[in-house]
């Protein structure tokens, strides 16, 4: 019997720090990495003298079956004779004889939710269905720069200019698949005039460790689009935690790697966001074995994730890893982060390390709060001004500030509307349509549309005085952080969401800076 069944803040407890039991159970993000072990331990997923075979388990033909009343939507398949997966939401499926779409009466009471009876039938992985021997259309942005390489604190194309690619960048794959389809890729091309499409793979939280085969599907079937439409797209382990889950990760960007190492389109970014991390002992030693991997297969940009929510971009600028086209991840979001965190761009940008944004938001830290656009367009500015990428957070509906799309929006035949989109993604949308022009206001999209808090899906914790005297939402030094944590039970429902105290944002012989972050808490969890 494994020690123990506990929050208390110490390595052998199971589960983190004010863990609940929730309806559907603990998701393994509430977990340790002690407890993450332990449990696949005791569901015969580590093997015999291994702790990293969860995920070639489950991409082996002989994974077993979900039994019982057990989530099978990893599975997909069921271990009792007629009966099959049918999902309840987007993070629970249960085997049934059968189902009907709405609340089932034999559920338990106060899970009694409605049942959306989707059947989910087992996934076969079938890798890319480009030929090796496609070209990018003509006229494409593919077609234009070619393969894109790192000189100096610049992305160049094969005509030796700088290039800077913009774009979106998909949400957490576990719980956002409705978008990611090769028609939204589509449409973003076709539209909103992307050159670069960021495909954000979730890892824990019921995402790649638990469904191999089914996130790595997501992925090709996104990465194909873009090639197919001649756009760039990034390859994103979307993760907190990737230095726990370095053999993981190793082996998919190894399939990744070989599968489409040979096609321009293609940017590996390799770890979404470190926490509070050393950069020298734990970030950058993973980084190096993840970018050997790669670089086994191909030359292509790699894109690799840095301390505190990838912003201590000078600290990796300080001691940068060892190889060739590699650019570092810078992550804002405007109403949180603002001067302060383009000072310390500058500063990585001055001792010579490339940047990327593989993802921003035009709100707060944690995707939601009040807009800031007029923030917005100065950091568009700086991005301009120094040729660096970027990727907006995030194409999806969920009823937050960040989010593009409002709640329920689907993918009609002929695309979507702007009425159909937030304010956050009408103002979006026209700057990558160069409708805004460096330097424009709000008022262009504020004149489509009087957003309201209703159709924002916005929820206002608190305000303070920022950094320049404005009223703001509390901010927060993650990015998307808090829907990781919150688990897949609690995606769509955090009305006990806190946010998170940071403190001094990252020093080295360089540079030194610290910025102190005012933060509110509900106390219903705790985070170090």
């Amino acid at each position: 019997a494994n020690w123990a069944v506990n929050d208390k803040a110490e390595a052998c407890s199971a589960l983190l720090p004010g863990t609940q039991l929730h309806g559907t159970g603990w998701s393994t993000d509430l977990l340790t990495e002690s407890g993450r072990f332990v449990r696949a331990s005791l569901r015969g997923e580590n093997g015999q003298g291994s702790s990293a075979l969860t995920v070639k388990q489950q991409d082996s033909a002989t994974r077993s079956c979900t039994s019982g009343w057990d989530n099978c939507r990893a599975t997909r398949c069921c271990a009792t004779d007629g009966y099959k997966c049918f999902a309840k939401s987007d993070d629970w499926a249960s085997c049934l004889a059968s189902c009907v779409p709405g609340i089932r009466p034999e559920d338990p009471e106060g899970l009694r939710t409605p049942w959306s009876c989707e059947l989910l039938e087992p996934v076969e992985f079938k890798g890319s269905q480009i030929p090796a021997s496609f070209t990018a259309p003509a006229g494409s942005p593919v077609d234009m720069h070619g393969a894109i390489r790192v000189e100096g604190n610049k992305l160049l194309g094969k005509h030796g200019q700088p290039v800077r690619l913009r774009g979106m960048s998909l949400f957490w794959s576990q719980w956002s698949s409705t978008y990611w389809s090769e028609g939204v890729v589509d449409w973003l091309v076709k539209d909103w005039k992307v050159t670069m499409i960021r495909a954000a793979m979730g890892v824990e939280s019921g995402g790649y460790l638990e469904s191999g085969k089914i996130e790595k599907q997501r992925v090709v079937t996104v990465v194909d689009a873009a090639i197919r439409n001649g756009i760039y797209v990034v390859i994103d382990w979307h993760d907190h935690h990737a230095q726990s889950h370095k053999d993981e990760a190793r082996a998919f960007f190894d399939e990744m790697a070989s599968m489409y190492g040979g096609f321009p389109n293609v940017f590996f970014e390799i770890f979404n966001e470190p926490l509070q991390e050393s950069w020298s002992e734990h970030i950058k030693p993973y980084e190096q074995v993840i970018v050997s991997t790669i670089r086994q297969h191909t030359d292509n940009l790699i894109i690799c994730g840095t301390p505190t929510w990838s912003q201590d971009v000078e600290l990796a600028a300080s001691d940068p890893l060892q190889s060739h086209n590699l650019a570092y991840t810078l992550h804002f979001y405007a109403t949180s982060h603002k001067e302060f965190l383009r000072t310390k761009a500058q500063v990585a940008l001055n001792m010579g390390v490339a940047l990327f944004a593989s993802e921003w938001g035009t709100c707060s830290a944690d995707g939601d709060g009040a807009l800031n656009l007029e923030e917005t367009r100065i950091w568009m500015n700086f991005l301009e001004e120094n040729h660096i990428s970027d990727a907006n957070w995030a194409v999806n509906d969920k009823a937050e500030a960040c989010s593009a799309l409002l709640p329920g929006t689907q993918l009609p035949v002929t695309g979507w509307s702007t009425d159909l989109l937030t304010e956050s993604g009408r103002f979006v949308r026209a700057s990558l349509r160069g409708e805004l022009g460096q330097g424009s206001s709000k008022a262009t999209v504020e004149q489509q549309h009087q957003p309201t808090d209703e159709a924002g899906g916005r929820k206002l914790a608190m305000t303070l005085r920022d950094e320049f005297g404005e009223s703001s939402t509390t901010p927060t030094a993650g990015s998307e952080f808090d829907d990781a944590d919150a688990g897949s039970d609690d995606i769509d429902n955090h009305e006990d969401e806190e946010t998170l105290v940071d403190g001094a944002h990252g020093t080295s012989s360089h540079f030194a800076l610290a910025v102190a972050l005012v933060a509110a808490s509900s106390a219903s969890r705790f985070w170090a």
